[in-house]
């Protein structure tokens, strides 16, 4: 495959932020994977907040407007990935705390390797070693360790240089004209493209220590007629821990859903070739509940994706297409055993699925069907005219199957899963519980509550046996191998 000589990506970064403290212990080795020229561009978050509105404020962290719930998830994720990336990890007591003298000082020395080398000794300043990156004596004695030629003509004059405040500033503003909400970000500036709206633009901008795959895939696709789909290996790109599809004893996956998400569909669509990963060894179980009714019990908003600033609600939007364009790649380059997925934004939103829920447990089959209705025919299956009508063209007895659905024993059955889904800490959907039998017959959960279908690759390394505990495998892109006859295709 051949790709142009040198790609360039830009890094925006504030050493304030965790997620760029992970990206930045990756983002060098994705750069020498690609052949791309890496530009480090620090960026002042708290502009960034406030430029877009972010709801937790300019100063705050994005935590902050969490509920408790989402919050603890938020952390079994986190310590997860440090885990998996083998990164140390020591935040300081007060955070966030300011660091534009800092993200100045890394504009007083040349990019390239010097800004380098001074971005991570920064980074392990604030996440590691606990020392004050807003004292102005303690940013110059970090520099002067760090090794570099520029630290020798740095002073506390240079804090306040003029041409480091402008680059600073400018890097800030590029980043949000770019569509940046948060860090850690990266601009591609060579990636052609079309947007929602069908209009083809040059730079592309993806957001996220968790997005690094598109990173690569659009690095190694720039001059590729058919974009991703000609990126060889293209699932390996997302990093794995354990580099075998075997299972060891008996494991069951839950999927734990509403079809009112369209994250949760497009979840779901992954479900069977993550069948065919593993084996008839893997037991995956589909557990319907009522996600409004959670929200209401955990303090979510009903409709999230209200809450958040518009900038951030527009990219979510493009990353979903991301992620539906990155899927149907991969499975065309295994060839093609699943239904192109052709995700559409339904008329009726948001969806009231109740009864579409309840459906699903009466006749559990109806899932994919449904599933389908709600995020690609565009049917309005809160009408139980058209629901009904969805059904029997699938075919089933629609009417009968809607009767089944209203009577009391499915009724309850549905509330009682959504009791268990808050008494099981889920915060959204989809959520994903890996459970391994011990010796005993007894289920255990394996490596906590794994929110978001963006995280298949640690749910796949959690079937396969990766233990957060006790575990020592390295996350990292790779061939996966495919030991399981039933997953070869």
């Amino acid at each position: 495959m051949s790709i142009m000589s040198s790609p360039t990506v830009e890094f925006h970064y504030d050493i304030s932020c965790p997620f760029a403290y992970i990206a930045s212990t990756r983002v060098r080795a994705l750069a020498q994977r690609t052949n791309a020229t890496l530009i480090y561009r620090p960026v002042l978050l708290g502009a960034i907040y406030r430029a877009t509105a972010a709801p937790q404020g300019a100063g705050g962290s994005a935590s902050d407007v969490f509920n408790p719930t989402k919050r603890a998830v938020g952390q079994q994720s986190m310590a997860r990935t440090l885990k998996r990336y083998h990164i140390r990890y020591n935040p300081p007591p007060q955070h966030p705390r300011k660091t534009v003298n800092a993200l100045r000082l890394l504009y007083c020395v040349p990019d390239g390797e010097e800004r380098r080398v001074l971005t991570e000794k920064l980074f392990e300043a604030y996440w590691v070693t606990g020392k004050d990156v807003n004292d102005d004596e303690e940013l110059l004695q970090i520099a002067r360790e760090s090794g570099i030629a520029s630290a020798s003509k740095l002073n506390k004059e240079s804090l306040n240089d003029a041409g480091a405040r402008k680059e600073l500033e400018t890097a800030t503003a590029d980043a949000v004209e770019r569509g940046a909400f948060g860090v850690p970000g990266f601009w591609i500036k060579d990636a052609v493209w079309t947007d929602l709206k069908g209009k083809e633009r040059k730079g592309r901008f993806f957001w996220g220590q968790d997005r690094m795959h598109f990173v690569e895939a659009t690095l190694l696709s720039i001059s590729q007629k058919d974009g991703w789909k000609d990126v060889s290996g293209l699932r390996s790109l997302m990093p794995r821990a354990i580099p075998h599809n075997k299972i060891h004893g008996k494991v069951k996956l839950e999927f734990w859903y509403d079809f009112s998400s369209p994250w949760a569909f497009v979840g779901h669509t992954q479900l069977p070739r993550l069948q065919r990963l593993f084996g008839p060894e893997l037991e995956i179980v589909k557990k319907p509940f009522l996600l409004g009714i959670l929200f209401r019990e955990i303090g979510a908003p009903n409709v999230p994706a209200l809450a958040v600033s518009k900038t951030k609600a527009l990219w979510t939007s493009q990353d979903r297409a991301d992620w539906t364009a990155y899927w149907n790649a991969v499975n065309v380059q295994e060839g093609s055993p699943d239904k192109n997925i052709d995700f559409r934004q339904p008329d009726q939103f948001p969806i009231r699925t109740p009864t579409v829920l309840r459906v699903a447990l009466a006749e559990p089959k109806t899932v994919p069907l449904l599933s389908s209705a709600c995020w690609e025919m565009n049917a309005n299956v809160s009408d139980e005219a058209v629901l009904a009508d969805v059904l029997t063209t699938g075919g089933y007895d629609g009417p009968a199957l809607i009767a089944k659905a209203n009577s009391p024993s499915i009724k309850a059955e549905l509330r009682r899963l959504t009791g268990e889904a808050k008494a099981a800490g889920i915060c959204g959907v989809p959520t994903y519980r890996v459970l391994r039998q011990n010796e005993s017959g007894e289920w255990k959960l394996a490596g906590g509550i794994v929110w978001g279908q963006d995280e298949t690759s640690v749910v796949e390394d959690l079937i396969a046996g990766w233990d957060p505990e006790t575990s020592n495998e390295l996350a990292e892109p790779r061939k996966v191998s495919l030991e399981n006859t039933s997953a070869r295709l």
